[in-house]
């Protein structure tokens, strides 16, 4: 039994870790999507919060005009735009 948990232990670890909460956000989901839309035109699709490179941001999906989905990346505590992903 000892055996199992120590070959689990790190696993377990992992999984504890991708199951942290994300802090309260500071920048409203509005906030976020009027800071995306001045990065991508077209139609906010919907906003999350995710970890992404590191830290939690809102995922800001946008469909542009010509039918391409973008994803920007706004910072939770600033409204900054981090980057936008295809």
């Amino acid at each position: 039994m000892a055996l199992l948990v120590a070959l689990l232990w790190p696993a377990l670890a992992v999984a504890q870790n991708s199951t942290e909460s994300a802090p309260v956000p500071k920048v409203t989901a509005e906030q976020a999507k009027a800071s995306a839309l001045k990065s991508v035109s077209g139609r906010v699709t919907s906003v999350d919060i995710e970890k992404k490179r590191g830290k939690f941001v809102y995922v800001v999906e946008i469909r542009t005009r010509t039918g391409a989905e973008k994803d920007v990346l706004v910072d939770i505590a600033t409204g900054q735009v981090l980057g936008v992903e295809d």
